[in-house]
């Protein structure tokens, strides 16, 4: 059973004027933190300074179609959660020398019932909560232990302290639009009988779609209600070509509801234009070669190379809030971004900024905005993570290793990333920037990506420059060698930015958002050939869709 990581009631701050009468799901998470507070204690043990638990109220649909036909349709109500309990104090608790912050479910547990059976939820809730208290109670006394052998002031031992921070009440209701699950089937295979005469038989279209509510209560006061919904729509193109090469592509479609996702017969003009796009692609050449020079990133795929360097590699805006182990035997895992936080990462033309409460830009709604993360705390307006090219912070949860850190409300992720940089010009400009760069650095030819989508396959296509005349030669499969902060160092962009919402950050499929100019020169990238295997299938009876 997880322990999550949640807020301290210094005083209560009331988001929402008004505050709703708790649900059966609310009254019972209220009454069995307050018991737990009251009565958990287990030998000459301490009791618990906190207590939280969460639920995730939630009716999932997936639908799923490949030549035509619906190959799954399901309709899933949940309801699942998740708890922590702080033995100790906020200073020295369970999780202050110990990296492990989870605990094994036991046998009698069991889960939350979808009816409102209030005494059904304090059932399961009690189950976690003792579970998870054994071990944090057990766990803190050999953090106890362990301190007093050190010799040493708390201060001066590496060590997680739990945040201070005021309590909030945001309690949110929504109307959910109607799901018309049936259409949506019909949709489905609508779109999807346009591969049974093509030469991607195996490709498939699904949509998933979440909605619901986040409940989160603790023994500090803290209560949230926060509604969930979101979809996405995503399309794989599988074929192979005449050596038996994988061919493929990839779309994805994300709206927070089902109505605001494009409609058939724009979905089916964009099918129609990949499939012939897809066509063309294969008769082009490969990229066969190991690149080391400037790069012009164009549309999507700026967002996606953002991502890719910002939050996805070992260097990260992400504390990870691992602590060496006090015996000497565990390497130090710490995010190495830490470190450098007053000091210079990349161009001085580049702000990186958290706007973690932006709802929209420029007409497009920012899926990956929110009110408050799964601890309970609201974050800033804006967070500046990066100005000028010095490291200013790192997004952060309740638990601290550093006197450096802050709890800024993003436990579950990035939410809404602008980038922005000062060294702008046109897109003209740009490639002629990146032509000069190109030469200066002796090389045969520059390279454009144009709106890929790497982030999720790893792999795209890019347009060689010619460096004399400017022509542009399309060439597929590539992909880059290794990216990282180094690659931030020269930098120049578009004054004109963009917004797009990128799916899937963490396993909980939430969004993240970026504000990025259209186009952006990166100075120096490594890109070399991606491999596909390839080979051709024996047929020993024909394919039924080809006669």
């Amino acid at each position: 059973m997880k322990k999550h990581l949640f807020s301290f009631i210094g005083f209560i701050v009331l988001v929402q004027i008004g505050f709703a009468q708790p649900n059966v799901l609310q009254k019972a998470m209220q009454d069995e933190i307050d018991r737990s507070m009251k009565e958990l204690q287990l030998d000459t043990l301490q009791k618990p300074c906190y207590v939280s638990c969460s639920i995730n109220d939630v009716t999932m649909y997936s639908i799923s179609a490949v030549l035509g036909g619906v190959v799954n349709s399901n309709e899933i109500k949940s309801r699942t959660k998740g708890n922590r309990v702080l033995v100790g104090t906020y200073e020295l608790n369970d999780e202050s020398l110990d990296n492990n912050l989870f605990s094994s479910p036991e046998m009698n547990d069991i889960q939350v019932p979808l009816d409102d059976d209030y005494l059904g939820v304090r059932r399961a809730l009690w189950v976690s909560i003792d579970n998870v208290y054994k071990n944090a109670a057990r766990q803190h006394a050999k953090n106890v232990e362990t301190w007093k052998e050190q010799k040493k002031p708390l201060e001066e031992i590496p060590h997680r302290v739990f945040a201070k921070l005021p309590a909030i009440k945001i309690q949110s209701d929504y109307a959910f639009t109607t799901f018309d699950k049936k259409q949506w089937e019909a949709n489905l295979r609508q779109l999807t009988q346009r591969f049974v005469k093509s030469a991607y038989p195996a490709s498939n279209l699904s949509l998933n779609y979440i909605r619901g509510y986040d409940y989160f209560e603790s023994s500090e006061g803290t209560s949230l209600k926060l509604p969930v919904e979101r979809v996405m729509l995503q399309l794989a193109i599988v074929g192979r070509d005449e050596e038996g090469e994988l061919v493929f592509d990839q779309a994805v479609w994300a709206a927070s509801h089902p109505n605001e996702l494009p409609t058939v017969t724009q979905l089916e003009a964009d099918i129609e234009a990949r499939l012939k796009k897809l066509e063309e692609r294969k008769k082009t050449v490969k990229f066969d070669d190991d690149y080391t020079g400037p790069v012009l990133l164009e549309g999507s795929s700026v967002a996606d190379f953002m991502s890719s360097v910002l939050f996805m590699g070992r260097e990260r805006l992400l504390y990870d809030n691992n602590i060496p182990s006090l015996t000497g035997f565990r390497n130090d895992t710490r995010n190495s971004m830490e470190s450098k936080i007053g000091k210079n990462v990349a161009a001085t033309s580049l702000t990186v900024k958290a706007l973690a409460h932006t709802k929209s830009h420029k007409g497009v709604k920012l899926l990956g905005a929110f009110e408050a993360d799964s601890e309970g705390v609201v974050p800033p307006n804006e967070l500046s993570l990066i100005d000028k090219g010095i490291l200013k912070d790192l997004l952060n949860d309740r638990s601290l290793t550093s006197a450096t850190q802050t709890a800024n409300g993003h436990r579950d992720g990035p939410g809404v990333i602008q980038v922005m940089v000062s060294d702008v010009v046109n897109k003209k400009q740009l490639k002629d920037k990146l032509i000069a760069q190109a030469k200066d650095a002796g090389l045969d030819y520059a390279v454009i990506i144009r709106n890929e989508n790497f982030g999720r396959i790893g792999m795209f296509n890019v347009y060689k420059v010619n460096l004399e005349t400017g022509a542009e030669e399309f060439q597929r499969q590539a992909r880059f060698s290794q990216l990282s902060f180094r690659n931030l160092r020269k930098i120049s962009a578009t004054d004109e930015d963009a917004a797009f919402n990128l799916p899937g950050f963490g396993a909980d499929g939430r969004f993240t958002s970026y504000i990025v100019p259209q186009a952006m020169l990166i100075g120096e990238v490594e890109i070399v050939r991606a491999e596909i295997p390839s080979y051709k299938e024996d047929e020993f009876v024909k394919d039924p869709l080809k006669q």
